[in-house]
């Protein structure tokens, strides 16, 4: 598929399960399923480590809607101290729609390279280049900075100490210095990467025959989301 109909397609996607209804999230959970089996073990992994890290922030989601949400109290001998069916119902739809948008772009990253993605974002962006937008600057650092993520995050966990600092004021003092660490390792990685150069050849636009087929892909998607 065309990388601008497979960035198109993601983006889409992501906009439809944002509805966080029930209906539009077994369809999307269907579709990220079926796109994380295309990718294998190495795809699922990822996105299995990328759902871990974020693990804390899904459960803060959940206990905000339900703790601060008007409804129902769940545990109605808690009463005003119980969470509410309504936010706890809200809370579990918004982190679905976090993992499913992690579960696309992982499926993106697995299946599309450096050098595409450059290619979908420029031919997705001509239309703003009459605005004066800096089109190539752009799609070249978005892909940089997806690509350095992954390394970022094996030097902070290079960088973690053995033990944990007792008191509030060591633990401060022990994050500070881990950043600054990690900065400065960041700075002497990109002074030491080698330049490789991006080779952009002109890409021939989408034929009809691809976007019917992301039409189709997506179509179910579109409905859940409209009804």
């Amino acid at each position: 598929m065309h990388p601008a109909l497979k960035i198109l397609g993601v983006v889409l996607f992501i906009l439809c399960v944002a509805q966080a209804g029930w209906a539009v999230l077994a369809v999307g959970g269907l579709l990220a399923a079926v796109a994380l089996a295309a990718t294998g073990a190495e795809g699922v992994g990822r996105f299995l480590a990328m759902s871990r890290r974020l693990k804390w922030f899904f459960l803060s989601i959940i206990l905000i809607f339900g703790w601060f949400t008007p409804g129902t109290p769940l545990l109605e001998w808690m009463g005003a101290w119980s969470p509410g069916r309504e936010g706890l119902v809200m809370g579990l739809q918004r982190t679905l729609v976090l993992v499913l948008a992690v579960a696309a772009v992982v499926w993106l990253l697995h299946v599309t390279s450096r050098e595409s993605l450059v290619k979908g974002l420029l031919w997705l962006t001509r239309p703003l280049a009459p605005l004066g937008l800096p089109r190539e600057r752009f799609a070249v650092r978005l892909v940089l900075t997806l690509e350095a993520l992954p390394q970022v995050r094996i030097l902070a966990a290079a960088g973690r100490p053995d033990t944990t600092p007792q008191g509030p004021k060591a633990r401060l003092q022990g994050l500070g210095q881990r950043a600054t660490g990690l900065f400065r390792q960041v700075l002497e990685q990109a002074e030491k990467a080698p330049l490789e150069p991006i080779r952009l050849d002109p890409v021939p636009p989408p034929g009809p025959g691809q976007w019917l087929l992301l039409c189709l892909i997506l179509l179910p998607l579109l409905l859940a989301a409209l009804h």
